[in-house]
């Protein structure tokens, strides 16, 4: 056994515990406490790292592996149509090689920064066997992509991948909705349906525009062009009418299973409604200024009480995968929020989000020996600011 100690334990699940201690039994958590406390009658190994701050790893509930090589190419954009233009040309243009890179690139940038679990999105597959060779805890949700898909579907044969090997009774793989705009109602149904028969979570992009919301309500507008251009429009097409929040209540996606993504653009029945069906909200606030999309109603989502979660997106339309940076802004822009807030989104929501609460997100025993430190100077316990500035400097460091 071996103990850690330092000035600050954040066990997210309790409050912050001044001079405390973390004690491991081989890979799981025996003990968390004041150190007075664990420390007494312990004659193993005693690591002090002093002054600072021991924290479970990171859940970062939305990431884009699989755009990690366009890193730099897509400066920050104005308007999020733009951005997506852009994002889909230049990702396209990848050989896959590239793709692999980039790939191994964003798993070794999400695990120097803290992350300890991931929920990957992807179009392909490509990332599932680095994120099986990598010390990542993962969940990878597939997209799936089908606007013209009217007809009730078996998600198998019209996306393979979830029945090749790796994949196929792999509970840590779930089929994913892309948005709204993209995905018809058949096909909305037929991913339930998958999830529904292993009881795994699902995703969705909802929210992130103000065109999805007009297109939903009109079925004209930038969308409309998107999909002639790309062969997925359907000329008798009619629009559904209600917001993509009503929407996804309508087909019963919504639920406690269910991540949506982003939520820029929700209006307060929207906010109610992710509420009463317990739907998770994955917030990625530097992303949304990133790509153009604007603000998330953080405000309105708090009083109405949805369940939020953390994510970084890609590296197409952020500047980093690192999940402290997305805390720090959030401190920065809602400081009346206590900080240990926006630490809890970051690990324990978001495990729970993912279905991983118990063995990740929190400083517990029988949980995972997966934690971390990071320094601080300042000794009172107003430290979150400096807590959430030196995790989004890299000062991050891994004690397991």
């Amino acid at each position: 056994m071996i103990a850690h100690v330092s000035k600050w334990v954040l066990p997210v699940s309790r409050p912050p515990i001044r001079d405390g201690a973390v004690l491991l039994d081989g890979d799981g958590i025996r003990a968390v406490g004041p150190a007075r406390e664990v420390l007494s009658g312990f004659k193993g190994l005693i690591c002090d790292h002093g002054a600072g701050a021991i924290l479970p790893g990171l859940v970062n509930s939305h990431a884009h592996l699989e755009f990690s090589a366009l890193a730099g190419r897509i400066p920050p954009q104005e308007s999020w149509e733009a951005w997506l233009e852009m994002a889909l040309s230049q990702r396209e243009a990848l050989a896959p090689a590239e793709i692999d890179q980039g790939i191994l690139q964003g798993i070794e940038a999400l695990r120097r920064n803290g992350t300890a679990l991931v929920g990957e999105v992807s179009n392909t597959g490509a990332s599932l066997p680095h994120l099986d060779h990598s010390p990542l805890e993962y969940h990878l949700f597939y997209e799936c992509l089908g606007f013209n898909l009217r007809e009730r579907l078996e998600l198998a044969e019209s996306f393979p991948f979830l029945a090749e090997s790796g994949a196929a009774g792999n509970l840590q793989v779930s089929a994913a909705a892309h948005a709204p705009y993209s995905v018809s109602a058949a096909l909305f149904r037929a991913i339930s349906r998958w999830n529904d028969a292993n009881s795994l979570p699902q995703t969705v992009h909802l929210g992130e525009s103000r065109g999805e919301r007009d297109f939903l309500a009109t079925g004209h507008g930038f969308f409309q062009d998107l999909l002639k251009s790309r062969g997925r429009w359907l000329e008798d097409f009619q629009a559904p009418g209600p917001s993509p929040v009503a929407y996804l209540n309508e087909l019963d996606f919504l639920g406690p299973r269910t991540l949506a993504v982003h939520g820029v653009w929700l209006d307060d029945p929207d906010c109610r409604l992710l509420a009463a069906s317990q739907t998770w909200l994955v917030l990625c606030p530097r992303a949304n200024r990133y790509t153009g999309a604007g603000v998330p109603p953080v405000d309105r989502l708090l009083q109405a009480g949805v369940n939020l979660a953390l994510g970084t997106d890609s590296l197409a339309g952020n500047w980093d995968l690192n999940l402290f940076g997305e805390m720090r802004w959030l401190q920065r822009n809602f400081p009346a929020y206590p900080g240990d807030l926006w630490l809890r989104l970051g690990t324990l929501n978001g495990a729970q989000a993912l279905g991983r609460e118990r063995d990740l997100g929190s400083l517990e025993p029988g949980k995972k020996t997966a934690l971390g430190f990071i320094p601080l100077a300042e000794a009172t316990e107003n430290f979150w600011p400096e807590l959430f500035h030196a995790g989004a400097a890299g000062k991050f460091r891994w004690l397991v």
